[in-house]
């Protein structure tokens, strides 16, 4: 009996050993976050809460600035971004996601543009962008844009952001329609190949379901009503005006102005919330 006594007693205090020691680690690994060094700065790992106690982002500071790969999250837990920093500037791989876990877009940022490959997702899953841009964030080479379903929607070759020589069009069937040409960047002509089919509306609600194919104003919607692009087209092509973006769930996430062709300004966030 006494044996069985001292064996009890020995399992009980190692038990009791185990949880203080586990509290004591739980403690020194909450000290080790958020941490400020001798100079006042930020460092090490830090985590950040919002107002209502959920993380919204994390990652690491070296002498006060942002180092590494930084996370943003969704207030349900779900990745919202991840960043690269170097010396607390985006500078590196980052990848933006939908709220239920998609990729939205990925790419290199370089400080304040994309370079090399980058792609752009519809919320079906399938990519909406494929481009490349040069080391001053131009678009170069070959370009490509897709319908929500995977078929090719225009393809082209761009040589320091100005198209180089003609752009194919296609249809939401993936067949080739027209070749708009172009010269020095400026558009000269388009070679029409077939009639122009009208669109399936039994499709899927995020197919446009008012194509425009001439110049003028022209706003196109999408089968759930949702504006897809709206402003002054040149045979087809957005020249001024603004693009829509949506998430999964039809929120608006992003408008893209266009000047000339070209996208000047994304807004996105707080820009949006005073809109109509």
């Amino acid at each position: 009996m006494p044996y069985f006594k001292n064996t009890s007693r020995l399992i009980f205090l190692l038990l009791l050993l185990i949880i203080i020691s586990a509290g004591h680690t739980t403690y020194a690994q909450e000290a080790l976050v958020n941490q400020v060094d001798a100079q006042g700065n930020k460092t090490g790992l830090w985590q950040i809460n919002s107002e209502e106690g959920w993380m919204f982002e994390e990652g690491h500071y070296v002498n006060g600035h942002k180092d590494g790969l930084w996370k943003g999250y969704y207030p349900n837990g779900n990745v919202k971004h991840e960043i690269t920093f170097k010396e607390g500037i985006a500078n590196g791989a980052a990848r933006f996601y939908f709220e239920n876990g998609q990729v939205w877009e990925e790419g290199d940022w370089r400080e304040a543009y994309w370079v090399g490959d980058y792609r752009l997702y519809h919320a079906s899953g399938q990519a909406a962008y494929e481009f490349t841009y040069n080391e001053t964030g131009q678009r170069q080479g070959e370009q490509r844009y897709y319908y929500p379903d995977g078929h090719l929607k225009y393809k082209g070759k761009w040589d320091n952001g100005a198209v180089d020589g003609h752009v194919e069009v296609y249809d939401s069937t993936g067949t080739l329609q027209q070749v708009r040409n172009y010269q020095d960047g400026a558009f000269e002509n388009t070679t029409e190949l077939r009639q122009i089919m009208p669109e399936n509306r039994s499709a899927s609600p995020e197919k446009v379901i008012s194509p425009f194919y001439g110049t003028g104003y022209h706003t196109a919607y999408k089968l759930n009503g949702n504006i897809y692009q709206k402003g002054y087209y040149r045979e087809g092509i957005l020249h001024n005006g603004e693009e829509y973006i949506y998430d999964h769930n039809d929120r608006l996430r992003q408008i893209r102005v266009y000047e000339n062709g070209r996208i000047i300004k994304i807004k996105s966030g707080s820009e949006l919330k005073d809109l109509p």
